[in-house]
């Protein structure tokens, strides 16, 4: 293996990289600093020049505008700010460093790089474009900064190696297969201000667990949690009003599912193939109207549904919901779910579980859905919480917190 050959360059004219290396250090510098000024026409000298390039750091630059052919694509303007399109399609990059300057990542900008696995990005962009990190299959960890509020189409598509991805709350939208078959990814936090969720955008995450969708989302796009075949349990925020065609097809690990009163249409499929269902708890005093494939290839017959009290009779005559095991729930076991983005891990339990997402600390209680508190206690985020004491079943878990009370769904196996 050849050592690292580490070169710092300041650039005092944009579009000038390419004359401030010799063709030697061209072919040898693996590890490059840049600062200063840059545009579209160094960034293609990178990319194409610079071919041993393994390490980039460019926190300290500012980029251009640029006008012309030159650039990274085909295209003759490239905003100030932005990587361009296209910058280091399919480079054997390992690590890059994107600094606060930068606003925004472009279309493709970093596709293909499957041997990155260190990427940093600066506090100051607010978008990452379409399949902008497609493929990065290297990539095992991923911090999105709290100024990010859109994550483009097939931004991650693909980058299997990632394990634990936090969407931060400035983030509104997230595009059609921005995750699409991210396999190794095994915990997932939504922030509480995602407010739709593309078709695809997670589909074929095998290894989610756990995932509690906040009450920002308003709707759930086709095909979204496709193929997420290790999900166990699953709750909805209450400001979900539709879920779309297939959206949680094939998720047959799936048996507890929570759907909220705000939900006023379910497409087609969207629950099929759930095999492992158990319990379903719906909100609703009125049934959904159903089409006849929303749960196909589900056992209605041994799945309990579990009601609001007052509606068991309503559920008994609507078609589909009829077929289930429908049990009336206590009024104190009806969450009343906020926003705030806390999850427990894992769900369901066999011993305990963990606390995540909680700000400051709260006072724990944990009820039966015969409104009969079990277990009191103050906690805090990333605390444990032992339930070996309890038989199986579902559960209440209400943590009363200065900023509310937050409810979740805690199935004991």
């Amino acid at each position: 293996m050849n050592a690292a050959v580490s070169k710092t360059v300041n650039v005092t004219t944009a579009g000038t990289l390419r004359t401030l290396l010799t063709p030697a250090e061209m072919s040898t510098v693996t590890n490059l600093t840049v600062t200063g000024s840059i545009d579209a026409r160094d960034f293609k000298f990178i990319r194409y020049g610079i071919t041993s390039l393994a390490v980039l750091e460019f926190s300290e630059v500012t980029i251009q505008a640029y006008n012309g052919t030159g650039g990274t694509s085909t295209a003759t303007s490239y905003p100030a700010n932005e990587i361009p399109t296209l910058a280091f399609i399919g480079c054997n990059l390992t690590s890059i460093t994107i600094g606060n300057s930068v606003t925004s990542i472009g279309n493709e900008a970093f596709e293909s790089c499957s041997g990155l696995t260190n990427l940093t990005i600066g506090n100051s962009v607010t978008s990452i474009g379409d399949y902008a990190f497609r493929q990065c299959y290297g990539l095992t960890s991923l911090t999105i900064p709290n100024t990010v509020t859109s994550i483009g189409a097939g931004a991650f598509y693909y980058c299997s190696g990632l394990k634990n991805l936090t969407i931060p709350n400035s983030v509104i939208s997230i595009g059609v297969g921005s995750f699409w078959n991210c396999g190794g990814l095994e915990r997932l936090t939504i922030g509480n201000s995602v407010t739709s969720i593309g078709n695809d955008a997670f589909n074929g995450c095998s290894r989610l667990t756990s995932l509690t969708i906040p009450n920002s989302v308003t709707s759930i796009g086709i095909c979204a949690f496709e193929y997420c075949d290790g999900l166990r349990s699953l709750t909805i925020g209450n400001s979900v009003t539709s879920i779309g065609v297939n959206a949680f097809f094939y998720c047959s690990g799936l048996t507890s599912l929570t759907i909220p009163n705000s939900v006023i249409s379910i497409g087609d499929e969207a629950f099929c193939a759930c095999w492992g269902l158990t319990s379903v708890y719906v909100y609703a005093t009125t049934p959904i109207v159903l089409s006849s494939g929303v749960f196909k290839s589900v056992n209605v017959y041994t799945c309990t549904l579990f009601v609001p009290a007052g509606s068991k009779n309503a559920y008994q005559v609507a078609p589909i919901w009829e077929d289930f095991n429908i049990v009336e729930m206590a009024p104190s076991a009806i969450p009343a779910l906020i926003s705030e983005s806390v999850s427990i891990y894992p769900n369901p339990v066999t011993d305990g579980f963990q606390i995540n997402g909680l700000e400051g600390s709260g006072t724990l209680t944990l009820i039966d859905l015969s409104g009969n508190t079990l277990l009191t206690k103050q906690v805090k985020t990333n605390d444990f919480v032992p339930v070996g004491f309890l038989p199986k079943g579902a559960y209440v878990l209400r943590i009363i917190t200065t900023n509310g009370t937050i409810e979740r769904k805690v199935l004991k196996k």
